[in-house]
């Protein structure tokens, strides 16, 4: 469950901090996702900076994702703590 919620979330983040394209500003989504291959005419000049947006978005995906499996495995840690150093029962 932590994977697929710091994945997500390196997923956003990355999607926020994508590089603008001069004088327009962000890609939309569709366009990061298509890695600009529907744009057409002068639109194309943008192409490259949709190519990196998707780097940038799977980039934040894959660190997102081996931060949850840290986070995971930490968590799986801490509650192995509490069942393998009971005290046995007084007879």
């Amino acid at each position: 469950m932590f994977i697929v919620i710091f994945a997500v979330l390196g997923g956003a983040v990355a999607y926020l901090l994508r590089p603008a394209v001069p004088l327009i500003g962000q890609l939309p989504f569709s366009t990061i996702m298509t890695d600009g291959k529907n744009l057409h005419g002068l639109e194309r000049l943008a192409q490259p900076y949709a190519q990196q947006s998707l780097e940038y978005l799977i980039a934040g995906v894959v660190i997102g994702g081996m931060f949850g499996i840290i986070a995971s495995y930490l968590y799986a840690l801490s509650q192995d703590d509490g069942r393998h150093h009971r005290t046995p029962p007084r007879p």
